[in-house]
């Protein structure tokens, strides 16, 4: 595209020419072409027409640059008011607004941000996101993640290390950023501290499987187990034993001493038959005053029998602070001798531990399949 001053210099030129040319050759033809007043008068015509002429082009000229400074100048300003209503929406926002380069060094970043992960505002600038990764594959992560959501991800949630070392968790919006040709610059995103959440939600998921009193694994988990036990076991052709515990003595307390009291003695033992066992072996509250117990590792009769036996002694043993004395009944079935499946089992050993009570308590009696 031409220059402004290229297609003046043009025009300027083109009309000289033709002014020099036609008015020499209409002068010739009329005969006039060597009277000197003639030429002067032709002289004086030609620059006055040009000066006019060039008057014309410039003013047209100059209005154009007006116009486009103008536009250039407003576009500018809005520009730059753009920036500010962004700087100004991001220094406000509740998360952490970031921008990173490929390298993944920010650049730029939100005051919350810099708070968020201990950092000083002027030292924000030019930090690697990497640094602060739990994770030793944390960034591969991320970055694994934006690629397979098409290079936008929502809710990535991931942990993450302060300057002072603490651990908190985030959860991420994020998309890559590109240039006008579709090339990656960098990432762009919201964090958002989900730590609190986090923690919940770790709390509920323990609690879904665990007795929240004692600590043992719940009736559910330990169903679970147990059918992962039987198939191991069918697998593997090997044998385990399933012991059901019933606590002799409890409900005295409970009236006596109240529930806080009886809490207690859950809790102790709870601690007193997990103490008892491997740590390969699966201890849970059934409910109430039940316990219940999984003995894997292809483990005898005789031997089964023996790990029952010394549940039995130790929770038969004095509490400290409490003047009623507390044991257990307990019943225990073997696989595959006495059942198959989960249910059958379960039925047994309860079967087994209530026939324990009715002969006396405090002993041990095997299922009758």
């Amino acid at each position: 595209m031409l220059s402004s001053a290229t297609r003046i210099v043009g025009l300027y030129t083109g009309l000289a020419t033709a002014w020099v040319v036609g008015s020499d050759r209409v002068l010739d033809a009329a005969g006039l072409g060597e009277v000197v007043l003639i030429q002067n008068v032709k002289g004086t015509a030609f620059v006055l027409f040009t000066a006019l002429a060039l008057w014309g082009f410039l003013r047209q000229e100059f209005r154009r640059r007006t116009r486009s400074e103008d536009a250039l100048r407003s576009t500018l300003e809005r520009l730059a008011q753009s920036e500010a209503d962004l700087r100004s929406v991001i220094e406000k926002l509740p998360d952490s607004f970031f921008r990173t380069d490929l390298d993944g060094r920010i650049s730029m970043a939100s005051p919350q941000f810099a708070r968020e992960f201990g950092l000083a505002p002027e030292t924000v600038i030019g930090t690697r996101i990497a640094d602060h990764y739990v994770e030793a594959d944390g960034r591969a992560k991320f970055l694994a993640a934006l690629e397979e959501a098409g290079g936008e991800v929502r809710d990535h949630r991931m942990p993450m290390r302060r300057q002072d070392g603490t651990v908190f968790w985030i959860s991420a919006n994020a998309y890559i950023r590109r240039d006008p040709a579709g090339r990656p610059i960098g990432i762009e995103g919201i964090a958002r501290d989900t730590t609190a959440q986090h923690h919940l939600e770790e709390r509920l998921r323990y609690l879904a499987g665990h007795d929240a009193l004692t600590g043992l694994c719940n009736r559910i988990r330990f169903e679970d187990r147990l059918e992962h036990a039987i198939a191991r076991a069918k697998r593997e052709d090997r044998s385990f034993a399933l012991l059901f515990l019933d606590l002799d003595g409890f409900k005295e307390v409970n009236d006596t001493h109240g529930h806080q009291k009886g809490d207690e003695v859950l809790v102790t033992t709870a601690q007193r038959v997990s103490s008892a066992l491997r740590s390969s072996d699966t201890t849970a509250r059934i409910g109430g005053d039940e316990f219940a117990v999984l003995l894997e590792g292809d483990i005898s009769v005789e031997n089964a029998r023996a790990v029952a036996e010394k549940v039995i002694d130790c929770i038969d043993r004095p509490i400290p602070g409490l003047d009623l004395s507390v044991s257990a009944s307990v019943g225990m079935a073997f696989y595959p001798s006495d059942g198959a499946d989960a249910g059958v089992l379960l039925r047994c050993a309860d079967q087994a531990m209530y026939r324990a009570k009715r002969l006396g308590k405090n002993r041990l009696e095997l299922g009758t399949a």
